[in-house]
């Protein structure tokens, strides 16, 4: 055995505080399995469900990864949480999704609970599946700010954009998707104040990217979490290659430290303290089983399946067959930190 003795998981709080019923189905066991279903026949946006749904008084998400809602027909509709903060004044939208298509989608749903305007959009990191709705959401509001940290938006200018247009996009016909590079740079440590709502921004170091940007809502007791935490699901196995796992690990602490009464993550259903705590415990067992077996002189193929046995709890979380790529990424970091 390679890690101690887990608590018992569940792989959701029953009943959640905000009402929902779940699990939901899994989400794409990886990107490439994505990119299939985002070439498929378009469907238009009022046919897929993909409610907003209350988190607090302010503050509604679309569950994206929640299949009953968001049909997994063709590739119209989000794969991750696109949010809104209804503010007094304007609407700011968090992570508006994969493609213009899905932008339009989130644009739509935003129409169908208010007139109020969308003023800002923030992105919290470069995966391609949270940002590429910006598109969609300049065709109709073309002076709005878009807020990014300066290293997300570096990476685009240096390439990574045309990559993930192509990533997740190329298979369409007739609605290409272009990048929107944002235009409002971030670091962390920002308070601002956008249509009467504060919003206290955080980067608490290279986590699940080198660029994460934690958004806290202090008046409504929400965090969004971004990429930093997705659940049921494996810790960045989307990308692990942009992932420093320690940094992660700490960066999860610290949003614990934030002691939020609601935590939005960047895929699943939003849940209390219970559900980055979760992400923490899989991480730490994780990381620590990996250098564990670094140091006993295992591969990362005998700690891969040496760690599926210790961490059966969690074997129903998606992506865990995929394991052995988060493993192995770990295993270098382990090494590198040996040296």
């Amino acid at each position: 055995m390679l890690t101690p003795q887990l608590p018992e998981v569940p792989l959701m709080s029953d009943p959640t505080p905000f009402g929902w019923a779940h699990l939901p189905s899994p989400p794409l066991s990886s990107i490439a399995a994505g990119l299939m279903l985002l070439g498929s026949p378009a469907l238009g946006a009022g046919d897929v469900p993909c409610p907003f749904e209350r988190v607090s008084e302010r503050v509604y998400v679309i569950v994206g990864s929640d299949h009953q809602t968001c049909s997994l027909k063709a590739g119209d509709h989000p794969l991750t949480n696109p949010a809104i903060i209804v503010g007094e004044t304007g609407i700011v939208l968090i992570d508006p999704g994969s493609s213009r298509r899905v932008g339009r989608l989130v644009l739509e749903r935003v129409r169908a609970m208010t007139d109020k305007p969308v003023v800002a959009v923030f992105n919290s990191h470069i995966h391609g599946l949270y940002w590429l709705g910006n598109q969609a959401v300049r065709e109709h509001y073309p002076e709005v700010p878009i807020y990014a940290h300066e290293r997300m938006i570096n990476r685009i200018s240096q390439g990574e954009g045309d990559f993930w247009v192509d990533a997740i996009t190329g298979d369409h016909d007739g609605d290409r998707t272009e990048f929107i590079v944002p235009n409002h740079p971030l670091h962390g440590g920002e308070t601002l104040r956008i249509a009467g709502v504060e919003i206290k921004v955080h980067h608490f170091g290279h986590a699940h990217t080198d660029h994460d940007l934690i958004l806290e809502v202090p008046d409504e007791r929400v965090v969004f979490l971004g990429g930093l935490v997705v659940e049921p699901e494996v810790p960045s196995q989307g990308v692990p290659r942009d992932a420093d796992f320690q940094g992660q690990i700490a960066a999860t602490r610290q949003v614990i430290g934030l002691d939020a009464d609601a935590y939005v993550p960047g895929r699943g259903q939003p849940d209390g303290e219970v559900l980055p705590r979760r992400a923490l415990s899989f991480l730490t067992a994780l990381y620590d089983g990996t250098a564990a077996g670094y140091d006993e002189g295992l591969t990362d193929f005998e700690v891969t399946r040496t760690l599926k046995g210790d961490l059966a709890d969690y074997q129903r979380w998606y992506d865990f067959a995929e394991l052995g790529a988060v493993i192995s990424q770990m295993y270098l970091q382990v090494e590198q930190e040996r040296f």
